[in-house]
């Protein structure tokens, strides 16, 4: 991978690392969440186990999100990135996505298209209202740090480190999301392209973490 944004608009991935370390850790990582819904599906099966449950998933959850900051710290510390975030510039992408998502939903109401319920949010929700610090911690911490770390910096670098990669994976990163409508796909792409900004605009991985726990954090208390 190139220096810290000296990436070209792009590039011919390389077979070695389409199937190389970095392709495993990227499919751990997206797996890794997973073991949440699976954790709630147990604690619902035997109740008399759900605190010893739901400790258990915390600290796997934590062993999870301490290799992966290893990751990015290891990659900081190789590619140059920059080590501290901005506040304001975070602050700032995320109240223009909040923004934009706003005046989509009026433009889309103009033609009377609607927000449809997101499948992915709605079980979500459901799950959140059952498990809540288990789910908390799981939305609001361990998914940006290992999302971020997969379709901002690993699959980009997988694919060939370009403009072209980030773009790839962020819509990736949409898709996984299962985004009903149209208006389910344009709130998700306000959402992958405001941390794709931050990270490719700070040159960290961190400022986009940051949004993207912003983001969760306020979609958990609305």
């Amino acid at each position: 991978m190139n220096r810290a944004n000296s990436y070209p608009f792009f590039r011919w991935p390389s077979i070695k690392k389409v199937f190389g370390r970095e392709l495993y850790q990227a499919i751990a990582f997206l797996l890794s969440p997973q073991l949440f819904p699976i954790a709630v599906l147990l604690g619902t099966i035997y109740p008399a186990y759900t605190a010893l449950i739901n400790i258990v998933s915390i600290l796997i959850g934590i062993f999870i999100l301490i290799f992966a900051i290893r990751i990015i710290q290891k990659r900081q510390r190789e590619y140059g990135y920059a080590t501290r975030v901005k506040i304001l510039p975070v602050l700032g992408v995320f109240l223009g996505c909040i923004i934009a998502l706003i005046l989509v939903t009026y433009i889309y109401g103009l033609f009377e298209l609607t927000l449809a319920s997101q499948p992915n949010q709605v079980s979500l929700d459901t799950m959140v209202g059952r498990f809540p610090v288990l789910m908390f911690f799981m939305i609001a911490i361990l998914a940006p740090v290992t999302e971020e770390l997969v379709f901002r910096e690993l699959l980009p670098n997988i694919l060939g480190a370009s403009y072209v990669s980030f773009f790839t994976s962020s819509f990736l990163f949409v898709a996984i999301h299962s985004p009903s409508g149209i208006l389910g796909w344009t709130s998700y792409g306000i959402m992958a392209a405001g941390f794709l900004y931050a990270r490719l605009s700070q040159r960290s991985i961190y400022a986009a973490i940051a949004v993207h726990i912003l983001w969760n954090i306020v979609s958990i208390i609305t």
